[in-house]
C-alpha cells in the first residue's frame, strides 16, 4: 500500500479542483491550517458531489494517508466539504 502524508493529500486534491483561498463569494473554497489540515468548500455548480467522491475514491485508491484522513462532511445546498485532517487518537 502506498502512503502519502496529509500534506501530500492536500497539494494532490488542491491539484484536481480549481479553489481560492480564503473567503469568497459562491466560489470553491480552500482553509487550510498551520497543522497540515484543510477544509476545501467545493461549489456544487462546478463539481457534482458524485464527481468529487470519485475522483477522491481513485486518489486515495489503495493509498494510506500515515498521519491523517479524508472526510467529506455532510450534505449542503451550495458546497461539498471535504476535510484533510488528524486521525483520532485512540482511546486505551
Amino acid at each position: 500500500m502506498k502512503e502519502m502524508t496529509r500534506r501530500e493529500a492536500i497539494e494532490a486534491i488542491k491539484g484536481m479542483f480549481e479553489t481560492n483561498t480564503g473567503e469568497a463569494d459562491n466560489a470553491s473554497m480552500l482553509t487550510e491550517n498551520e497543522n497540515d489540515t484543510a477544509t476545501f468548500m467545493l461549489d456544487k455548480r462546478k463539481y457534482e458531489r458524485g464527481e468529487i467522491i470519485g475522483k477522491l475514491s481513485e486518489l486515495f485508491k489503495g493509498v494510506k494517508i500515515t498521519d491523517g484522513l479524508c472526510r467529506i462532511d455532510g450534505i449542503t445546498f451550495v458546497f461539498t466539504t471535504v476535510k484533510i485532517e488528524e486521525r483520532p487518537k485512540k482511546e486505551d
